[in-house]
């Protein structure tokens, strides 16, 4: 175990007074700002060029199925290569591809093919980025403070999108789009200067330095394989956030639908809804530290999907927008906590020497179903309404986490004190 620096990282501050951790810190907010601003660029870009709901859609699935696709062998370069350099990397990369679609739109002009490409580009690298972050956290703070760490940044990276795409809009409107892509590959770079003041030890999987053995990708894949099986509770979160994610999805993904069905006369509402489904992620994410929750997190986890169901229901049954702001609120603080919890313990409990590959691992088989419930709530909104989708989530949240507190194995997912 690393030494703990300065001071002992009790609560937000110390924490952040933590050098090591300061700049991952850092790395997240600017890269979270940069992306959703060239998020609201691309999207305004792409709907202003086609007015088509099915291009829209695309540049969807190009940030989504990247991740999914290359998951298990992203978490296996992070645990077999320093996780520094595959960060650092990773911004470089995202960072040039960025400037170079800059470029090409204030040259080119319009082209959705390229814009595609550019962003499966974007994500390719965002997949291998993501499992590498979440691995080297704890080799930056104390064991104690874990979800502080997570939570942290959780709620920083929240806070970041809203202004992001705030700022994103504003960008789009004064300068245009192209100015708007060319922010996020300012802010992929400086990223990559925040990773690089990490020391380079820091980034090895293996916490006593020693050479991490050269197997095949293929072997090192079934080695984290294999601990998950040997581990049924991680196995069971795996398993049980399939559907869960799933269903979180129908309802989540298509809140511009139920503002422009419950509150036609305006388009405000819709920003009232994504912000405070965002506050409400950032909130969950800060109160975990004080709650406490690594011995009971399965619990926590179960109850969380159980009572979005309630929450869900309660949107599709009244639709005045104070309450639907308040539920959504609720379903957005529940998965600050589930994220938080959820990466606390994993990084607790799985040697940090394979933790990327877990991740990885487990975030293919439960956030796999993601795709499938953007196509279903799409259809199922279609042709039964918004109000149906949301509840045939509520349900659907109700007996999977009924489920989930009910399974022994993911009720023991959980970090001993």
């Amino acid at each position: 175990m690393h030494p703990v620096e300065g001071r002992s990282e009790n609560g937000f501050l110390g924490t952040l007074a933590n050098r090591r951790f300061r700049n991952l810190f850092g790395s997240a907010v600017g890269s979270a700002f940069g992306s959703a601003v060239s998020s609201v660029a691309v999207n305004w870009l792409v709907w202003r060029a086609t007015h088509s709901p099915l291009d829209i859609a695309y540049v969807g699935l190009a940030g989504v199925v990247p991740g999914i696709a290359l998951g298990f062998l992203a978490g296996v370069l992070a645990d077999r290569y320093n996780r520094r350099q595959v960060m650092v990397l990773s911004d470089l990369a995202r960072a040039a591809a960025m400037a170079v679609l800059a470029l090409y739109l204030l040259g080119r002009g319009f082209d959705l093919a390229v814009i595609l490409g550019v962003m499966v580009v974007v994500n390719i690298f965002g997949a291998l980025f993501t499992p590498a972050s979440f691995a080297i956290v704890p080799r930056l703070v104390d064991p104690a403070s874990l979800e502080t760490a997570n939570g942290l940044l959780s709620a920083a990276v929240q806070f970041a999108l809203s202004l992001g795409a705030a700022a994103g809009g504003l960008t789009v409107t004064i300068a245009g789009a192209s100015l708007g892509i060319g922010v996020n590959a300012a802010t992929f770079g400086l990223s990559a200067f925040f990773i690089l003041q990490i020391a380079a030890e820091l980034g090895r999987a293996a916490a006593d330095g020693s050479p991490k053995r050269r197997a095949t990708l293929r072997a090192e894949f079934i080695e984290g394989l294999r601990y998950m099986r040997q581990h049924p509770p991680i196995l069971a979160v795996t398993i049980a956030f399939f559907p869960a994610n799933f269903l979180l999805t129908l309802a989540a993904s298509f809140l511009v639908v139920y503002a422009g069905t419950y509150y036609p006369s305006s388009s405000i509402e819709i920003g009232y809804l994504v912000a405070a489904f965002g506050i409400g992620i950032a909130v969950g994410s800060l109160v975990v530290t004080r709650l406490r929750a690594g011995p009971f997190a399965g619990v926590l986890m179960g109850s969380v999907v159980l009572t979005d169901g309630v929450f869900f229901l309660g949107m599709a049954l009244f639709h005045e927008l104070p309450v639907a702001l308040a539920l959504i609120l609720a379903v957005g603080v529940g998965v600050g906590l589930i994220n938080v919890v959820y990466y606390a313990t994993m990084q607790a409990i799985v040697p940090n020497e394979i933790l990327a590959r877990v991740l990885s691992i487990d975030s293919v088989g439960s956030f796999g179903a993601i795709p499938g419930g953007l196509v279903v709530g799409g259809l199922l909104t279609n042709f039964r309404g918004i109000g149906f989708t949301f509840e045939v989530a509520a349900v659907g949240c109700l007996a999977i986490g009924l489920v989930m507190l009910a399974w022994p194995a993911f009720r023991a997912f959980r970090r001993v004190s």
